[in-house]
């Protein structure tokens, strides 16, 4: 049975909902509502105020417990309404499986960076997880229909029904009587009036209480004068987290027919033809001169310096390149001169690829690893492993190529942010500096990454140099210890900090 503040089932575009209707607004709409409040409150007191501080940090154990926490509460709600799907649901264990293992990496490691680069990843597996997992998406999660229709519904999600409590809480009053509120606004008034004659008489009764009084009031006063805003932003953030668990817990949305979508040949394969040359022409210069290790005039700054630059603005192309042969691949799969050129342009996109690792290790030959290199080098075995499965798709067109690109891709993230990222960069440049490669270890940059990597400086063999980079990094790094909510095992390695 519906109540009478819920609304019929929005339509997605290209997908209707099934015909049963929402489910009634009961006691685990008020367990999602009481998971996603706190969730919000939390991230609003604890986190927001520090964000604009010097040495302010990315959320760290308190996103780990906030992500657990609204994971468990709707899988909850929907097993206990009998929603949720896990048999023969290979697809949605293998995610949850992962985005758990994704959001445990803020508890675990402190940096920064990777942390940022780590957040969309786990928003999105966390969405498209409970959404295979309630039955909310019955494709595939891994699959790009079931990508597409999992990444349409998360944004509507935090906004579709955040006034639903609202709605509850009035139907609720309705359902009480007016006649109970109104004895509840008379009880409160006497109440009220016999809280001030008692308090009056005790404050002057008791000089300690009165005291312990005053230095109350004092204290109320001298708080934060944001502390509304924080109030309201919590209201409102815990209000759309609610949305967004509470549309898990509808029936499957049922995916509209997929209708053929093709594009004309003479379209694809003269955009592709063109691109094709362009970069034949590029990779005749890679042999000729930078695998060959020719030099010339041109070469500003000589071989080295030519050698050593451009990878960043290669990878990028490389990965615009890739997302013009999907598609193409897609709309023209039937046409075989189409194919074939995807495939000649996904082989030559290898050799900008390869052109791209070839100077980036000659790069970090010189310079050392940094986090930023690290997550460039995985880009580009990502990018080459896509590139194989598109002309793998262009011999087989019937092929499906996403769902194992997808789990390959998610599994190395995780091996990624589970490698310990700060500790082999660290490690890095203290065989540098073993090696005499580098002249000296960079303090700075080393204390900007996190606790993790000072272990690895225990590794250089200079006393000295050891003892010194220890000192100014640990130093350092005490000046931006976190918050409790930022906070991450890898603090445990500064000493002094357990």
């Amino acid at each position: 049975m519906t109540n009478a503040f819920e609304k019929p089932p929005i339509p997605q575009g290209g997908q209707r909902e099934a015909a049963s209707s929402r489910p009634a607004w009961g006691k685990w709409e008020w367990m999602l509502l009481a998971a996603a409040l706190p969730a919000a409150g939390c991230y609003f007191f604890c986190h927001f105020p520090n964000i604009l501080q010097k040495n302010s940090h990315l959320p760290g154990v308190g996103l780990t417990l906030t992500q657990w926490l609204l994971t468990a509460a709707a899988l909850i709600a929907a097993g206990k309404k009998g929603r949720l799907r896990i048999r023969n649901n290979r697809a949605g264990v293998f995610l949850l499986a992962v985005s758990i293992g994704l959001g445990a990496c803020f508890a675990r490691f402190a940096d920064d960076a990777l942390r940022a680069m780590n957040l969309p990843v786990v928003c999105l597996s966390t969405a498209l997880t409970l959404a295979s997992l309630t039955g909310a998406n019955p494709l595939s999660p891994l699959s790009g229909p079931g990508l597409r229709l999992g990444i349409r519904r998360i944004l509507p999600s935090l906004f579709r029904h955040w006034t639903l409590p609202v709605r509850a809480a009035a139907a609720l009053r309705q359902k009480n009587g007016p006649a109970r509120l109104k004895g509840l606004g008379a009880g409160l008034a006497l109440g009220g009036l016999a809280v001030v004659i008692a308090m009056s008489l005790l404050l002057s009764a008791d000089g300690v209480f009165d005291a312990l009084f005053q230095a109350s009031v004092q204290k109320l006063s001298s708080l934060d004068g944001a502390l509304p805003v924080r109030l309201l932003l919590s209201v409102l953030g815990g209000l759309c987290l609610f949305s967004f668990l509470f549309s898990f817990q509808f029936p499957s949305v049922q995916a509209a027919e997929r209708k053929e979508r093709s594009a004309s040949s003479v379209t694809l394969s003269t955009a592709l033809g063109m691109l094709a040359v362009v970069y034949a022409l590029f990779v005749y210069v890679q042999f000729r001169y930078l695998f060959g290790g020719a030099e010339t005039a041109r070469m500003s700054g000589g071989y080295a310096e030519y050698a050593r630059s451009g990878f960043f603005q290669l990878v990028i192309l490389a990965m615009l390149t890739l997302l013009l042969i999907l598609p193409c691949l897609h709309l023209g799969r039937k046409s075989f001169a189409v194919r074939c050129l995807c495939a000649l342009v996904a082989l030559l996109t290898v050799v900008i690829v390869f052109s791209a690792f070839f100077r980036m290790r000659l790069y970090i030959r010189a310079f050392g690893l940094s986090v930023l290199r690290v997550v460039t080098l995985w880009g580009m075995a990502m990018i080459l492993l896509a590139l194989a499965a598109s002309m793998l798709k262009c011999c087989l067109p019937e092929k499906r190529i996403c769902p194992v690109l997808t789990a390959l891709a998610l599994l190395s993230w995780l091996a990624l942010n589970w490698s310990n990222v700060d500790a082999v960069v660290a490690r890095n440049q203290a065989a540098l500096y073993n090696a005499g490669v580098l002249s000296e270890i960079d303090v700075s940059y080393i204390a900007s990454l996190s606790p993790d990597a000072l272990p690895a400086l225990n590794e250089i063999r200079d006393q000295t140099a050891r003892e010194s980079a220890l000192s100014a990094a640990e130093e350092r790094l005490r000046l931006k210890t976190p918050i409790p909510y930022d906070w991450a095992l890898s603090w445990l390695f500064l000493p002094g900090e357990q």
